[in-house]
């Protein structure tokens, strides 16, 4: 995949955070002498941690999408049976960050785009679509009603996507769909930075965007999906394979 560079992506993609958080630490740098040491020392500890959050986020996103073990798709293989013949890959506009084809077993049945703004809210799904263009051409449906034959398929890989649906009951529609598409024995498998310590040493409040560890294990379990295997591709970034056993 030819692409920009994982910081500038994610820097185009939440440019008005960035923009926002820069200009507040110009005005702390110019209000300061002006404050009470007491209000201008807490606002220049408070105007640094911002500054120091935003460039560690650049810095990791960097290190991600262009340096990690994410690129070479070489932990995909481990999470996935060898007896996968058919996969499918879902997500919102985004490519999975590695090419898929190169990696996964067996071929390739779909490529969905779920995108639907009325529960992908957030304005940087809208910016990050804008801006990057598909390696490959996906289908449009929606995560309530994924465009796949029960059964279809003995493996589907979400990644970076199923974050993006903001409201819980519709994420246990989305989840229930990908259950109906896999065949008995077929897995799911998820990619996801986690709300966790390590996402939030490296994007600060920005971690709040993505759902905790307990959120995902709620919708396997509500979808009547197992854990079958669970690594980490990098400290800020979980791969979760869940199995449909009937």
């Amino acid at each position: 995949m030819n692409r920009q560079n994982g910081a500038l992506r994610i820097f185009w993609y939440n440019w008005p955070m960035y923009l926002g958080t820069w200009g507040l630490a110009v005005l702390v740098i110019l209000v300061v002498p002006l404050a009470k040491p007491q209000l201008a020392t807490t606002a220049a500890v408070a105007g640094s941690i911002l500054v120091v959050w935003s460039i560690a986020s650049l810095l990791v996103s960097f290190y991600i999408y262009d340096r990690s073990a994410l690129l070479s798709g070489s932990w995909i293989s481990p999470l996935l049976r060898p007896t996968v013949r058919t996969w499918a890959t879902v997500h919102a506009g985004l490519d999975a960050e590695v090419d898929l084809d190169a990696v996964m077993p067996g071929s390739c049945v779909a490529r969905l785009d779920v995108f639907d703004p009325t529960v992908m809210t957030s304005a940087s799904i809208r910016r990050a679509r804008r801006r990057t263009a598909l390696t490959k051409p996906a289908r449009s449906c929606r995560p309530a009603t994924v465009s796949l034959p029960d059964q279809a398929s003995d493996a589907i890989v979400v990644a970076f996507t199923a974050h993006e649906i903001r409201d819980p009951h519709a994420r246990e529609r989305f989840f229930a769909e990908l259950r109906r598409s896999l065949r008995p024995g077929g897995q799911l498998v998820l990619v996801e930075h986690l709300r966790d310590f390590m996402n939030f040493l490296a994007f600060g409040p920005g971690c709040f965007h993505f759902l905790p560890r307990r959120e995902w294990l709620r919708l396997a379990s509500h979808a009547q999906l197992r854990v079958a295997h669970e690594t980490r591709i990098t400290p800020w970034i979980m791969a979760l394979t869940l199995e449909r056993a009937s």
